[in-house]
C-alpha cells in the first residue's frame, strides 16, 4: 500500500536535493542538460582540433596525444599545451608554384 501511495504522488513529505532544479525548469528540465552537454562536447572538439593542427604545424612529436588531451581535459589541456608548445618553433611550409 505504501508503494502505491508514493508512486501516485500522494505522499509529498519528502525533499529531494534536485527539487529546486525541477521547480525552476518544470517539465523542460532536459533542455538545459542537452545544451550543456552539447556545448561541452563541441568546445572539447574545437580545443582538440586546434591543439592537433598546431602540433602538426610546429612538428611536435605525437600530435594525436595532444588531440586526446584536448578532448579529455578541455581547458586544462589547452593551458598545458600552451605552456608546452613554447619549446617548439613554428615550421613554415614552402609553397610550390
Amino acid at each position: 500500500m505504501v508503494l502505491l501511495i508514493i508512486n501516485l504522488g500522494l505522499y509529498d513529505d519528502h525533499f529531494h536535493m534536485m527539487d529546486w532544479f525541477f521547480n525552476v525548469f518544470g517539465i523542460f528540465w532536459w533542455i538545459p542538460m542537452i545544451i550543456g552537454i552539447s556545448s561541452y562536447i563541441l568546445i572539447s572538439i574545437i580545443i582538440g582540433l586546434f591543439m592537433h593542427k598546431d602540433a602538426i604545424k610546429r612538428r611536435i612529436p605525437n600530435p594525436e596525444i595532444w588531440l586526446l588531451i584536448g578532448l579529455i581535459f578541455n581547458l586544462l589541456g589547452l593551458v598545458i599545451y600552451l605552456l608546452a608548445r613554447s619549446n617548439y618553433e613554428t615550421v613554415e611550409s614552402k609553397r610550390v608554384a
